[in-house]
């Protein structure tokens, strides 16, 4: 894989997750939790099918799920790259969060 694109609602989830955890938890948490969403993304760039991401079909066609942390990377992918849809909290519901206009190349 060559990289990956994010879709405008994934960019607005990244920066609601940056905002609630720098005000709840400060800078230093906000460093590390950028960081294991920054490696969780760099994972299923290299290896989408990695140990650890679950076919979500479900939710869309070709969707799958990666966790980092709280949060689940919902992707799929694509010839020479992935499609990150959404950034969802475990707690969400995924069926009501996630549909197939979320992805960059449905746009």
């Amino acid at each position: 894989m060559s990289g990956y694109r994010l879709s405008k609602i994934a960019d607005d989830d990244l920066l609601s997750i940056f905002r609630y955890t720098l005000e709840t938890w400060g800078e230093e948490q906000l460093q590390i939790y950028l960081g294991l969403l920054e490696t969780a993304r760099d994972v299923i760039s290299a290896n989408p099918f990695c140990p650890g991401s679950r076919s979500r079909e479900d939710l869309a066609i070709g969707c799958r799920i990666f966790r980092a942390g709280k949060h689940d990377l919902v992707y799929r992918v694509k010839e020479d790259h992935i499609e990150i849809a959404r950034i969802l909290h475990e707690s969400m519901d995924f069926e009501n969060q996630v549909a197939e206009q979320d992805f960059p190349s449905a746009v």
